[in-house]
């Protein structure tokens, strides 16, 4: 998942705050970094294309740049990552400017919702986009602590796998995590939260910790509200949410439960597609 990264640019402070966090993925096995740009006044020529390659040059990772004429960025940066074999999309939310603080743009959205592959969308602080290294210095170790959202469906099966690549890439410690949703069920129904704890137990049983320390977590309530506030109870350093099932994302369009989280959220996330 890791091995080869495509990370957007449009040249805002937040697509090269995402560059200088590509730059410090090597720890998890990424190798080579592809920057592309898909707006169409961009050529290979632009000074701050090449202070950005220059960047990955330096970390020691194999770098491509790409530049394309389009006018919709997201099926092109779709087709970029197919035509050369990238692993992971990771991508800022938003480069529409210091007022778009934590906004979700669309270009983002077009790319997570028809993304076969895993994407990895963060979100930056102003204080990141006056200084990126400085801010990617304090930033915590983006495996540190990961929340994993589990809706039971099949999707959550799909995900397997990749949770485990990021217990295998280093995560420190996880907390999987599951809503048990007040609309369907009652907060005295003890044996729905039995057979919910039983599911997530076998999930967990079905990963090879490693090093990393796993907890299962359950909430009851609204899911949206839940996920955020785990996150920020267990202080996660990433989200994770699979893009389809119950609740999570669907095809070419967001369900509630995940757009709110999507937009709703401080804190980086990896959508796993399946």
């Amino acid at each position: 998942m890791f091995k080869k990264l495509l990370v957007p640019v449009d040249l805002s402070p937040q697509s090269m705050t995402m560059v200088e966090i590509a730059t410090r993925m090597d720890i998890y096995g990424v190798k080579e970094v592809m920057i592309y740009s898909a707006l169409d006044h961009v050529s290979k020529r632009d000074p701050l294309l090449k202070v950005m390659e220059e960047k990955i040059s330096k970390a020691g990772m194999g770098h491509k740049l790409v530049t394309e004429v389009r006018k919709e960025p997201a099926p092109a940066i779709l087709k970029a990552a197919e035509s050369h074999g990238v692993t992971m999309i990771a991508m800022a939310a938003s480069g529409k400017g210091r007022v778009k603080e934590f906004i979700v743009g669309s270009t983002s959205l077009g790319v997570i919702r028809r993304s076969g592959l895993p994407v990895l969308l963060d979100k930056f602080p102003l204080e990141a986009s006056d200084d990126p290294q400085g801010y990617c210095d304090k930033c915590p170790a983006l495996l540190d602590r990961v929340l994993v959202a589990i809706d039971l469906s099949k999707a959550s099966k799909v995900m397997l796998p990749f949770v485990q690549q990021l217990i295998d890439a280093g995560a420190n410690k996880m907390t999987l995590f599951h809503v048990v949703q007040s609309s369907k069920y009652s907060m005295a129904d003890d044996k729905r939260f039995q057979e919910v704890r039983q599911k997530m137990e076998t999930y967990k049983g079905k990963l090879d910790a490693k090093g990393c320390d796993i907890d299962v977590h359950l909430h009851f309530g609204t899911t949206t509200y839940n996920i955020l506030e785990a996150a920020r109870e267990i202080d996660a350093t990433l989200i994770v949410l699979g893009t389809t099932g119950k609740g999570y994302l669907r095809g070419a369009t967001l369900g509630s439960t995940s757009e709110e989280v999507v937009k709703g959220s401080t804190r980086p996330l990896l959508l796993i597609p399946s």
